[in-house]
């Protein structure tokens, strides 16, 4: 279709294929910004629990990194939120996943992640 045209949908291929550029745009920063959330999340870990303010970090992230390209840092946000809804876990639980979602990203293990994915997924509990 030419400039202009309108998709099936009603969408202008214009308007999508801007759309698609930002939003591949803001992907390249979402490591950085899932980097600083991590470390939010981290701070609600000292010198005491904030399980709220845990919770409320890691449900954004769970709503981000999939659009974003890291299904895995969802799942694993998403685990996270599960355990701070029935039981405050210890901190170094929460520590260690935190650090996988640091390894998810520095490994740069976007979509399933893998081998290495399915190895973080299966360590979760």
């Amino acid at each position: 279709m030419a400039g202009g045209d309108a998709l099936p949908d009603g969408l202008d291929c214009e308007a999508l294929a801007r759309a698609e550029a930002a939003l591949e745009s803001l992907s390249q920063d979402y490591p950085r910004w899932l980097r600083a959330d991590l470390a939010a999340a981290r701070a609600c870990l000292t010198p005491s629990l904030d399980p709220d303010r845990l919770y409320t970090i890691l449900h954004d992230i769970k709503g981000q990194a999939t659009t974003f390209g890291y299904p895995l840092i969802s799942r694993i946000s998403q685990h996270l939120c599960r355990m701070l809804t029935d039981k405050a876990p210890p901190p170094d639980h929460i520590i260690a996943l935190l650090d996988a979602m640091e390894s998810v990203v520095d490994h740069g293990l976007t979509g399933d992640g893998g081998a290495m994915g399915r190895e973080l997924l299966a360590r979760l509990d």
